[in-house]
């Protein structure tokens, strides 16, 4: 592959950052951090035995980090927890009915840009997902894949 001078890749940069930038929400009105929505999503997505150090695990979120989210979303009534039957010391948590209507409104104002782009785009919009997805495996970031239904 032919090198890139890094002036180049300065340009890729700040191009995926303006990319980012614009498909964040814009001043919607979220209850939920970023990190405690991607909580909760892995919580939806993935709901089989989440332990924190599972979490943590699959997020790549520091321990710490993990705690406070859970903290948070326990006290907002978005998770609740019960003593793991496989390790006393550990705990297994659970979305709850409000966690779920929390997901819901946070993510109609995130989501919103990308259904926009995909009207935009047409079949371009499917091709640049799966270019990100290949990007992604690339990276030195755990990734954990998700078949949505």
């Amino acid at each position: 592959m032919d090198q890139i001078d890094w002036l180049q890749m300065l340009s890729y940069q700040y191009e995926l950052h303006c990319f980012s930038r614009a498909l964040l929400a814009k001043k919607q009105k979220q209850t939920l951090t970023n990190s405690e929505r991607e909580l909760l999503s892995r919580l939806y997505l993935k709901p089989e035995e989440n332990t924190p150090l599972a979490l943590s695990k699959s997020s790549g979120m520091k321990k710490e980090a993990i705690s406070r989210c859970l903290k948070n979303l326990l006290e907002k009534g978005c998770i609740q927890r019960a003593k793991s039957l496989k390790d006393e010391r550990s705990y297994i948590l659970s979305l709850t009915e409000q966690g779920q209507i929390e997901l819901k409104q946070n993510y109609g104002a995130i989501l919103q840009p990308l259904y926009d782009l995909r009207r935009r785009m047409g079949s371009e919009f499917d091709t640049l997902c799966k270019l990100i997805q290949t990007a992604n495996q690339h990276t030195d970031v755990p990734q954990e894949t998700t078949e949505l239904k």
